[in-house]
């Protein structure tokens, strides 16, 4: 099992292009008494640190480059690296799901943390919206061997828990 992201390592998420952004999901969630909804990107960001993969979810808003003056935006939180993408340091800007206590399966999500969807939200979302060979990636990435019926007893294992932050 490959070791989760944590606190003080270092990912680097892909440069934006509207071309290849990576997936732009719809996550829906109740919070309030009130129905919200958000647009975030699912990427997949390296880990430098370990060399590994990780699943990344971000705010449309923090990454898309016509909303480049929001003070969050991943522009004025990470280190550009010409032609690569934006190096951040893991900190407590940053939430994390997961599918149990050890770990597994653990995805970052960097977004307003006012926001409280619960985990399964974004896995859902993202592999069911996703198109197919991005569906295969994110499945992957999530230890499904494909996008079926294994997907759903996956997002069971994240059903009722909020997102944890770094």
């Amino acid at each position: 099992m490959p070791s989760p992201v944590a606190s003080g390592q270092e990912i680097m998420v892909p440069l934006f292009n509207a071309e290849s952004a990576g997936a732009l999901v719809h996550v829906n969630w109740q919070q309030n008494m009130s129905q919200r909804k958000a647009d975030y990107y699912a990427l997949t960001a390296d880990n430098i640190t370990t060399g590994e993969q990780v699943p990344f979810f971000i705010a449309a808003e923090y990454y898309k480059t016509s909303m480049a003056a929001n003070p969050n935006h991943i522009t004025k939180v990470g280190e550009l690296i010409e032609g690569e993408g934006y190096k951040l340091k893991v900190d407590n800007r940053f939430q994390y799901g997961q599918k149990n206590a050890q770990g597994e399966l653990r995805f970052v999500v960097y977004h307003d943390k006012e926001r409280k969807p619960y985990q399964h939200h974004f896995i859902e979302t993202a592999v069911g919206s996703v198109t197919a060979g991005k569906a295969a990636e994110m499945a992957k990435m999530f230890g499904v061997g494909s996008a079926g019926n294994q997907i759903m007893s996956q997002v069971k294992a994240f059903v009722g828990d909020y997102l944890h932050t770094f």
